[in-house]
């Protein structure tokens, strides 16, 4: 399984259940790295941030037997520790936050770094981490 997280700059993630920030942008850049035939699975909260054009390539809920060949975002629920590959998108801000996670003390390896502009973040950060 390949996951998809946001985190601020103190590896925040989630506020009581809900997520810290969303930006177009973000949507944009997934879709752009995901296979044209490849759908992506989220949870009922997180699929209601999606525009209406991506709603198709959005498959929800989440399976629980977290199958190793989808590829799922995960905003506020916990991330699980059988994963391929962990895609970060940092939003380069500091947010309060409950939930953290901090892909180096999950043993997780940075392989590539990538900024971008967002919408109404000046600028986004895509992470790619391998183990």
């Amino acid at each position: 399984m390949k996951a998809i997280i946001t985190l601020d700059n103190k590896y925040g993630y989630s506020l009581f259940g809900k997520r810290l920030s969303w930006d177009r942008e973000i949507e944009k850049n997934i879709f752009e790295n995901l296979a044209e035939d490849e759908s992506l699975f989220v949870s009922p909260y997180t699929m209601k941030s999606f525009s209406e054009s991506s709603q198709s390539r959005l498959i929800s809920p989440i399976p629980d037997d977290r199958e190793k060949d989808i590829t799922a975002f995960f905003e506020v629920d916990d991330i699980p520790s059988a994963l391929d590959e962990l895609i970060v998108y940092r939003w380069n801000r500091n947010y309060p936050s409950d939930k953290k996670y901090n892909p180096y003390l999950h043993g997780w390896k940075r392989l590539s770094s990538e900024d971008f502009p967002g919408h109404s973040h000046n600028k986004i950060t895509r992470e790619v981490y391998v183990r």
